[in-house]
């Protein structure tokens, strides 16, 4: 999710846009349809899905790009309206998001249960909680930026800062507060599968060398396991448990601006390695059974350069990778997808040329 002088801030529109088929484009895949999107203005985006149940999801992105032309040539283009919406039992709503700090960007949405947080502005670091009829901020500890919440079953958790500057933050008593860690461990990510489980990986320094670290918090200590050495990486960027406990990271970040090129899966006393589906990047997430379920593409130009591909979904089988393509069109690209817990039902959200696509598998 994208920067002018002055950004519009969201304005309520009309709660309860009914859905709607989407128009005529080759049929999903047996199973799936296309629901329509919420209301956007142009060039608009939808980059992060959150699925609460079969009927219930969160998407989150950008709207209103403007371009500017400049003096000396080219365009410059606005960051874009925030876009926060709830499809619920078949209709759209939109909440405000209060303090809102303007010239911003979206970066991330979060939901476990009834807590949902929206995080944006990376340099003016903006965290906001859904109270059930607007998105209020969240108190943050003095002079952390670019936090990114993770909420789950063990509480709600985020990483702030970049690159050497990490801190880890836990949400006590409606406010974040920073965590110590164990020396010379620099982290991107975290999870927190019960309240005394809790999983943050990142990277550790070992001498004059960085490795790949993942470190687990027991509710009173935290203890680093090794990590299997990573191809073209030091660093594990992103960490995910699934709807049925099993705890799995990867090189890749959330954003989807880079493929997994690593995977690693807690066995329950050792990291092991599993080789990832091709083409699949972005978030880590799972269907109703606990398996894991990632996004990516296929390949379907004959020119390997030319970056073409059908969206595509692979499933985690235990033994493989089982692949979900979506041929309404070659320049189809899912960003990312989420499983609605205790349910067989996914969602996704990605782009057809500059369209947004909601897809579902949902009855």
């Amino acid at each position: 999710m994208r920067g002018a002088k002055q950004v519009l801030l969201s304005v309520v529109l009309a709660a309860g846009v009914v859905v709607a088929p989407m128009p005529a484009h080759a049929a999903p895949p047996d199973g799936w349809r296309e629901v329509e999107p919420p209301f956007l203005w142009p060039r608009r985006t939808l980059e992060f899905v959150e699925a609460a149940g079969p009927r219930d999801v969160w998407v989150a992105g950008a709207q209103g790009k403007v371009g500017i032309p400049q003096p000396t040539g080219g365009t410059y283009w606005t960051l874009g309206n925030p876009v926060v919406r709830r499809m619920k039992d078949g209709r759209w709503y939109e909440y405000p998001l209060d303090g809102w700090p303007g010239f911003s960007v979206l970066t991330g949405l979060s939901q476990y249960g009834d807590d949902v947080f929206v995080t944006g502005a990376p340099d003016l670091p903006y965290v906001a909680r859904f109270d059930g009829t607007r998105f209020r901020p969240v108190p943050l500890p003095a002079g952390v930026r670019r936090v990114e919440v993770r909420t789950g079953p063990g509480g709600t958790w985020a990483v702030a800062g970049k690159w050497a500057d990490r801190s880890l933050l836990r949400l006590v008593n409606g406010a974040f507060q920073k965590v110590d860690l164990p020396a010379d461990h620099l982290l991107h990510d975290v999870v927190a599968v019960g309240p005394s489980d809790v999983w943050a990986v990142g990277r550790r320094t070992v001498g004059e060398e960085t490795v790949p670290a993942a470190v687990h918090w027991d509710g009173k200590t935290w203890k680093s396991f090794p990590v299997p050495e990573l191809w073209l990486n030091d660093s594990l960027a992103q960490v995910s448990v699934t709807t049925s406990g099993e705890v799995w990271a990867t090189d890749a970040s959330r954003d989807t601006t880079g493929g997994i090129q690593n995977l690693v899966r807690w066995t329950g006393s050792a990291w092991v390695k599993v080789t990832p589906p091709p083409d699949a990047h972005g978030s880590l997430t799972s269907d109703g059974s606990g398996r894991l379920v990632v996004a990516g593409q296929t390949p379907t130009d004959p020119d390997p350069d030319s970056g073409l591909g059908t969206g595509a979904l692979f499933r985690w089988t235990g033994s493989g990778w089982q692949t979900t393509e979506f041929p309404s069109s070659p320049k189809t690209r899912i960003w990312d997808v989420d499983g609605a817990p205790g349910t067989s039902a996914l969602w996704a959200v990605g782009h057809r040329d500059l369209t947004p696509v909601v897809l579902t598998n949902a009855p």
